[in-house]
C-alpha cells in the first residue's frame, strides 16, 4: 500500500513539473483582472472607507509604474549667426516613470523618476542666391525627478499639478551649403539642466489603475555647441536651446507586483 502511495505521489509531482508552465497565462490574466477590475460601490463610500477597504491608511504609500506617450510642440530657437528660428513642430514623445504615491484624504502626493525620449526637430531654410542649410535637434532625451499633487473633488475623477527638475539633451546638427561664409556644419551633443511644470486630469479605472491626460511645459536650458565654418575652415561656437509644450497620456499601475509578494 505504501509503495502504491509513493508511486502515485511521484507520478503527480512529475506531472506538476511537466505542466507547471501552463499556469503562466492564468497568472498573467489574474494580474490584469485585478489591476483593471472596476471598483464597486465607489459612489456610496467615503475616501476613508475606500482606503480601509483596500487595506490602506491615510498615510500609506503605493509604488507604481507608468507608461507615457504624447505629442511635443517643440522649438529649437537659438542658433545665433544662422539667422533662423526653428518654428513649433509636432513631434512624438514616449517614456515611463516609477514612483511612490503617499495617500491623503483629498487625494495624494506623488514622487517619481521619469525618463523619456523625443523625435527630432528639423527646419530647412532655402535661398536661391545663397543656397540652404538645415538645423536639427535629434536623439532628444530627458531624465527628471517630479513631484505631483493629486486632488480628488469627485469619486473617480481628479486634478493634479506639479513639476520636476533634472537633465536633458539632444544632438545639435547644422548642415549647409558653401555659398556664404556664415553657413557652417555642426554635429555636437548637448546636455544641460532641464525642468518642467504642468497639470491635468485623471480617472481611476480601478483601485490599482489610473489614466491621466496632462499638459506640461518642458525646457532644456541654453547650451553652447561647437561647429565648423564651411569656407573659413575654423571652429566656432553657438548657443542652442530646446523647449516644448507637451500633451501627454499616462497610464499608472499601482502595486504592480503585489500578487507576486503573496506567493
Amino acid at each position: 500500500m505504501n509503495g502504491n502511495r509513493k508511486k502515485t505521489r511521484k507520478t503527480w509531482l512529475e506531472f506538476e513539473r511537466a505542466t507547471g508552465w501552463l499556469r503562466l497565462p492564468a497568472i498573467l490574466l489574474a494580474l490584469a483582472t485585478a489591476a483593471f477590475s472596476p471598483v464597486s460601490g465607489r459612489a456610496d463610500e467615503s475616501w476613508d472607507s475606500f482606503l480601509s477597504r483596500y487595506g490602506a491608511g491615510k498615510n500609506d504609500r503605493q509604488f507604481y509604474l507608468a507608461g507615457i506617450v504624447g505629442a511635443d510642440f517643440a522649438t529649437l530657437d537659438k542658433v545665433t549667426g544662422m539667422e533662423t528660428t526653428v518654428p513649433n513642430q509636432s513631434i512624438f514623445t514616449a517614456g515611463g516613470a516609477a514612483g511612490i504615491r503617499f495617500l491623503r484624504e483629498n487625494g495624494g502626493l506623488r514622487l517619481e523618476f521619469e525618463g523619456r525620449g523625443r523625435d527630432q526637430v528639423l527646419s530647412t531654410v532655402a535661398d536661391p542666391d545663397i543656397g540652404s542649410f538645415t538645423t536639427q535637434a535629434t536623439d532628444g532625451w530627458s531624465a527628471m525627478v517630479n513631484v505631483w499633487r493629486d486632488y480628488k473633488p469627485f469619486d473617480s475623477f481628479g486634478l493634479y499639478g506639479g513639476g520636476g527638475i533634472g537633465g536633458g539633451g539632444y544632438r545639435s546638427v547644422i548642415s549647409g551649403t558653401e555659398l556664404a561664409p556664415q553657413y557652417a556644419t555642426a554635429n555636437d551633443r548637448v546636455t544641460n539642466f532641464a525642468w518642467q511644470a504642468g497639470g491635468g486630469i485623471f480617472y481611476e479605472i480601478s483601485q490599482r489603475a489610473t489614466l491621466d491626460l496632462g499638459y506640461r511645459f518642458f525646457s532644456i536650458s541654453e547650451s553652447t555647441a561647437t561647429g565648423e565654418s564651411i569656407i573659413g575652415g575654423g571652429p566656432f561656437t553657438y548657443p542652442t536651446n530646446f523647449a516644448a509644450s507637451e500633451l501627454l497620456l499616462t497610464l499608472r499601475i499601482y502595486e504592480p507586483f503585489r500578487g507576486w509578494r503573496k506567493r
